[in-house]
């Protein structure tokens, strides 16, 4: 007669098995949100707490380059002055959840850009979502052309 010893596994979730799935669920909400943005057509960036891209849409992707890049996991602005610019309307959306715009290149040019950095409401304490917020990329002309109609 053969004995088998049989483990006993406990497959309850422990404290510390929240930790590993919050960044796939927090992707998976960021994935959501771009997915949404993409379908309506906007540029987007979905920025974390620290104003760092935690995903830009293929709309947004084509539009940097001009004045605009993504360096060290941020928008940067090409001009110097113009990057404090974005820099400070980015940490004043994360600070006081409040909508903020900022314009890039020189209105009267085809590839100049603004910029509308949205909060995205959060419970503060929710380890499952990164997202914060949204910056929506338009080019110049767009609003007024109706490309982003329902955006303002």
């Amino acid at each position: 007669m053969k004995t088998s010893a049989i483990a006993f596994r406990d497959d309850r979730p422990t404290a510390g098995a929240v930790a590993p799935l919050a960044p796939l669920l927090a992707g998976a909400r960021a994935r959501g949100v771009a997915d949404g943005l993409e379908l309506i057509g906007a540029a987007a960036a979905l920025l974390d707490d620290q104003g760092e891209v935690l995903h830009l849409n293929a709309r947004a992707l084509s539009l940097l380059g001009g004045d605009l890049v993504l360096a060290g996991g941020r928008l940067r602005a090409r001009d110097r002055a113009l990057d404090l610019s974005l820099a400070a309307a980015i940490d004043s959306t994360l600070r006081d959840q409040v909508a903020s715009h900022v314009a890039l290149g020189d209105g009267a040019r085809a590839d100049g850009l603004g910029i509308r950095i949205v909060p995205a409401t959060t419970e503060a304490d929710d380890p499952f979502q990164l997202l914060r917020a949204v910056a929506i990329l338009e080019p110049c002309g767009a609003a007024a052309r109706g490309d982003l109609a329902g955006m303002n």
